[in-house]
């Protein structure tokens, strides 16, 4: 059986110091390196992740969102996910990740 390639879109919408970024696809080895690139954190102190059209999300992709917390950490900024999945969201805070977490609504 063949792997399938998984990707991601990124669409980022900035205003002010907010960036939202809605991702689509999934967030593996591959995909995490490329979100972490893309995003131009000039002047942003909160950066938001809308995880609705997020299928699945690797150690990898766990591992960009701290990346990123830590970049913004510096200038008092702060990461948050939103609409996340019940799947994605028990990932997250099974592996300590759940402070990233917007609560459910």
């Amino acid at each position: 059986m063949e792997e399938e390639n998984k990707e991601l879109k990124i669409e980022q919408f900035k205003e002010g110091y907010k960036l939202t970024c809605k991702l689509t696809g999934w967030l593996d080895p591959n995909t995490s390196t490329e979100l972490v690139s893309k995003l131009n954190l000039n002047g942003v102190t909160l950066l938001y992740f809308d995880m609705t059209n997020v299928e699945y999300v690797f150690s990898a992709g766990l591992r960009a969102f701290l990346m990123l917390q830590k970049m913004l950490e510096p200038q008092g900024g702060t990461v948050k996910l939103f609409n996340v999945s019940d799947d994605i969201r028990n990932i997250f805070e099974c592996t300590g990740f759940g402070s990233l977490l917007e609560p459910k609504a």
